[in-house]
């Protein structure tokens, strides 16, 4: 016992040891290598200065409303606010001389959409810019081309016209030029990363969706790829969103969907963390989706209710609410670890960096107000290295068809021959059980049977009163239904053929020694089922009966034994002996062996016994139903 107690002991500070260093592995590649390689910032070129910024508000986005409005000097970046509307920045750069392959300007932020002129020329007016129907091509990163047929010499101007539809701040940042192409190639990767790589995100995200719903769907336990559906779901969704320019909403419904879209992210997270645990508590279970789905429900009222401070507070809910539920993922994760001590480290290590990373991004928005992206660009890298981790732990469940043919066949074979050799010693006891219960019963029927008539004619003989001849005949008949005993007790496990045979045997060369011929014709099949010894030694009884009385009675030197199946579906033994002579009577075959005694045996096994003419002589014919198996 102590052993035992000190080998899982052993065991279980390798498991957690295991996890511990899986966890730290994931975590150092990520920081040192992936983030480096895929998410640094490359170094941007030198940008023009811009001179004389000023910013105003306008009534309407056009030539007419940057004409009527009030420009004022602002230092950049420019807090826009406050409330939805739209904004114009002018400001000024410097040429020497025009570039020959233009300038590029980097698509503004903190806008939804904007129309971009130079020198009076608009240069860049994707979608729409009048409210409320909007597009929201600003949140698409891009770099703007600006031909030199736009620029001049010396002193250059720059207006943008912004659009906020919901958000109460219309942020302003310095324009961003350099001459051309030195920006397109400094932006090369943020540009993949804002643009294909987030299609290849969501699209992922939606795959691994598809599946966990069908996972969901048919599935018993259906919590755990219930939570990773709604997981890939809004993953998913939230990066979609900085690329849905035209969403069939916008305003007001447009912010309720993202920041609904971005609570169910660490909602799912922390329920995807209870449930892969194996062992979920309920109470963290209802506690969670609660308060996620209280966040979702407040958030929600304070932007439809048009409150002055909701999106500020929408944002405050969101981030709290995520680092709360990142924070108790992360610690279910952790007891888990502790407690249950299971061999899924490397899934339970990149869990551990999806939950750090989306809380780090909550974490950043909340303290220092600026936006990460790794709940949006780990998407991909996350689910590939789960699945990696998945199937290398379970590769055993994708073998080859052949193989896995080849272990179904030979774990049926040996379940087969464990079958079979449990059905044989099961045949072997039940024919046990029943040669006991019929040697008792017969045992029971010699005792006050033979023992009863050895007795009578044991007291008749000291007393004298029977003569010899009818002495020894009498003594005759004990000794054939002792024979008759004998012979049914041997013939447990047998056919019924073998059964009839083995009697034909015993009678046959007695008969044939008082010069009466027997023809004997048996057409059963071979695979009757077996007749109890009871039965087998009524129809012994009845067919030695019925021969003995034809010798007695009818003269005959001949005999003729007939043995087969009849009924229309073969479900009945037939037995017909004729004796081809006089004929006998049976009422004068004595006490004990007349036709109705042989008919009491008949029904004592659930046959029948009938008499018809042989032509010449009579016929005896015993008809006894048998249960053949299925299909015989």
């Amino acid at each position: 016992m102590e052993h035992s107690a000190a080998t899982a002991a052993a065991q279980s500070r390798r498991q957690l040891t295991g996890a511990i260093l899986a966890i730290a592995a994931v975590q150092l590649i990520f920081w040192l290598v992936v983030q480096p390689l895929l998410f640094a910032r490359t170094d941007p070129p030198e940008f023009l200065e811009i001179r004389n910024p000023a910013y105003a508000r306008l009534a309407e986005p056009s030539r007419a409303g940057m004409a009527a409005a009030q420009y004022k000097p602002v230092e950049l970046p420019h807090d826009g606010c406050c409330g939805p509307g739209y904004g114009s920045l002018r400001a000024e750069f410097e040429l020497p001389e025009v570039p020959e392959r233009g300038l590029e300007l980097a698509s503004p932020r903190g806008v939804d959409n904007m129309h971009i002129a130079v020198n009076g020329a608009w240069v860049h007016a994707p979608g729409r810019i009048e409210l409320p129907d909007i597009t929201y091509h600003g949140t698409l990163k891009s770099v703007i081309h600006l031909p030199s047929s736009v620029l001049r010499p010396g002193t250059n101007r720059i207006e943008t016209i912004m659009v906020r539809s919901a958000t109460p701040y219309l942020d302003v940042w310095p324009p961003q030029l350099a001459p051309a192409p030195l920006l397109s190639a400094a932006s090369e990767r943020s540009l993949f990363l804002s643009n294909q790589y987030r299609v290849l995100s969501y699209t992922i995200a939606g795959l691994v969706a598809l599946l966990a719903l069908m996972v969901f769907l048919r599935s018993d336990q259906r919590a755990l790829p219930f939570w990773g559906f709604v997981l890939a779901t809004a993953w998913g969704l939230r990066t979609h969103y900085y690329l849905w320019a035209d969403p069939p909403f916008s305003g007001t419904g447009r912010l309720v969907y993202y920041f609904t879209i971005t609570n169910l992210v660490p909602l799912a997270w922390a329920n995807l963390a209870n449930e892969w645990t194996g062992k979920p508590i309920r109470l963290v279970r209802w506690v969670v989706t609660l308060a996620g789905l209280g966040m979702i429900g407040t958030i929600a009222a304070l932007l439809l209710a048009g409150h002055p401070k909701a999106y500020d507070l929408a944002s405050q809910i969101t981030d709290l609410g995520g680092m709360a539920l990142g924070i108790g993922a992360c610690l279910l994760l952790a007891w888990h670890m502790i407690a249950r001590r299971d061999e899924r480290h490397w899934e339970m290590a990149i869990l551990v960096l999806a939950i750090t990373l989306a809380s780090h991004d909550f974490i950043t928005q909340y303290f220092e107000a600026r936006s990460n992206v790794f709940m949006v660009n780990t998407v991909p890298l996350l689910l590939i290295g789960f699945a990696v981790a998945f199937f290398a732990r379970n590769i055993r469940l994708f073998r080859s068809a052949n193989e896995i043919n080849q272990l179904l066949a030979s774990q049926l074979r040996a379940r087969e021959a464990e079958l079979a050799e449990q059905y044989a010693r099961q045949e072997e006891l039940a024919r046990r059980e029943t040669l006991v219960s019929e040697r008792q019963r017969l045992m029971r029927d010699m005792h006050d049977g033979i023992g009863g008539q050895l007795m009578s004619l044991l007291f008749a003989a000291r007393q004298k009163a029977l003569p010899p001849e009818e002495l020894a005949q009498s003594l005759q008949g004990v000794i054939d239904e002792l024979r008759l005993i004998i012979d049914s007790l041997d013939t447990v496990g047998e056919t019924l053929s073998t059964a009839l045979a083995s009697f034909r045997g015993r009678i046959e060369p007695r008969l044939n020694a008082a010069g009466i011929a027997i023809a004997w014709s048996n057409t059963l099949p071979d695979d009757l089922p077996e007749l109890p010894p009871r039965s087998i030694l009524q129809v012994f009884r009845i067919v030695q009966e019925a021969i003995t009385n034809a010798i007695k009675h009818s003269g005959t030197r001949a005999l003729a034994v007939e043995i087969g199946l009849a009924g229309t579906d073969q479900s009945l033994l037939r037995i017909r002996i004729a004796d081809g002579g006089s004929g006998f009577d049976p009422d004068r075959a004595g006490p004990g062996r007349g036709l109705e005694n042989m008919r009491a045996r008949a029904a004592s096994v659930g046959g029948e016994l009938a008499i018809e003419p042989a032509n010449p002589g009579i016929a005896v014919i015993l008809t006894v139903p048998i249960e053949r198996q299925a299909g015989a």
